[in-house]
């Protein structure tokens, strides 16, 4: 990509979940429209692969090995970014997962671990962020949520109401930042072809699911629009 196409150039970027599916296709992205990439998530040997595949292409990325639910690592991990790149203007907030599966049949440690990455993970990074966020504005906070965080449907219950809870927070946290510079914008994307459905049941047969580049090309509108410019949610839904 020529230097005149790449928007984000001088933007420091910290991905969660960067492994693999929308985290990683995002992390390249973000780096191939000049961002500087720290990549987070729990796999080290993909973390390796994506940020030699971003070296590979020119660009700036490297990576930290980090459980999201662990409250007091992701404290660290902005300790790491400053550190590294002196600055933090993008937080993407995508690490998830989830079991569908009749309430009945949950188990605790899977309605915790939904609950615990899915929502309080982006409360607690946002939060530790917020001081580089504000210092650096216009800066961006991008949550990745779901269709299923705007509508509920059977089988999805607490992994729903972890997504409806992201959907809550941004909204929230979106009207709290506005003066600071910062802002804040849910991607609400619904079933995409990614390795979260290995386990997840999905709603939509495989052929139909959105893609990977399509909450890519979302992303990448919300975050070289003008600073003016709020988005709120931005929902994609497969055509079905």
């Amino acid at each position: 990509m020529p230097p005149l196409q790449k928007p984000l150039a001088d933007k420091v970027a910290l991905v969660t979940g960067a492994s693999s599916g929308l985290g990683r296709a995002f992390a390249v992205a973000l780096a191939g429209a000049g961002a500087s990439v720290l990549l987070v998530a729990r796999r080290e040997e993909k973390l390796r692969e994506c940020v030699a595949e971003i070296a590979a292409a020119g660009g700036e990325a490297a990576y930290h090995v980090t459980d999201v639910r662990n409250v007091a690592a992701l404290y660290d991990l902005v300790d790491v970014v400053l550190s590294r790149y002196k600055r933090l203007q993008i937080l993407i907030n995508n690490a998830g997962l989830g079991w569908r599966e009749p309430l009945a049949d949950l188990k605790r440690s899977q309605i915790a671990e939904m609950l615990e990455t899915n929502l309080a993970a982006p409360i607690y990074l946002t939060q530790a962020a917020l001081e580089a966020l504000k210092r650096n504005a216009p800066s961006d906070v991008v949550n990745i949520a779901s269709s299923a965080g705007l509508q509920g449907y059977a089988e999805g219950t607490a992994y729903c109401a972890s997504k409806h809870g992201v959907v809550g927070f941004t909204r929230a946290l979106a009207e709290e930042l506005k003066p600071d510079g910062v802002r804040v914008t849910a991607i609400c994307a619904g079933s995409t072809e990614t390795e979260f459905y290995d386990r997840f049941r999905p709603t939509t047969e495989a052929k139909k699911m959105l893609r990977t580049e399509d909450a890519v090309r979302a992303l990448l509108y919300v975050l070289t629009s003008p600073p003016n410019v709020l988005h709120g949610e931005i929902v994609l839904r497969p055509r079905t």
